[in-house]
């Protein structure tokens, strides 16, 4: 996790999630998840973020997905279940950002939002 995270209180995640699925649509999202069982496992490569969601009701009530994936191909749902815990560095704001959410039952998914490499000028190579 980068240095200067802030953890957002839990009557702000639904905002706050609102505000980075628009601030950072797709842009490169890499889904990572850690944990005890697991180790280290990247769920998500460098996929465009589609958002954020966070319904404090409802079937899924507290739970946070992240929804990655291109126009054309099925995109990926990452369910978090009960969350405890939301970190956010904004390491260039509106450009990068890590989102660290931790689970109760330990685990914890780090998603590393960047923007996408420019292509080279036609003709450049």
């Amino acid at each position: 996790m980068s240095e200067g995270a802030i953890e957002i209180p839990r009557e702000r995640w639904l905002e706050s999630f609102n505000l980075l699925s628009k601030e950072y649509y797709g842009r490169a999202a890499t889904i990572e998840v850690i944990g005890m069982d697991v180790g280290d496992e990247e769920v998500a490569e460098a996929q465009p973020l589609q958002g954020f969601s966070y319904d404090p009701a409802g079937s899924m009530a507290g739970d946070v997905m992240v929804e990655v994936g291109d126009a054309g191909t099925p995109y990926e749902t990452h369910h978090i279940r009960h969350p405890r815990a939301v970190r956010v560095a904004e390491t260039q704001p509106g450009i990068e950002a890590d989102v660290w959410i931790e689970s109760e039952e330990g685990d914890s998914t780090l998603v590393r939002l960047r923007p996408f490499p420019e292509l080279p000028e036609p003709g450049m190579a």
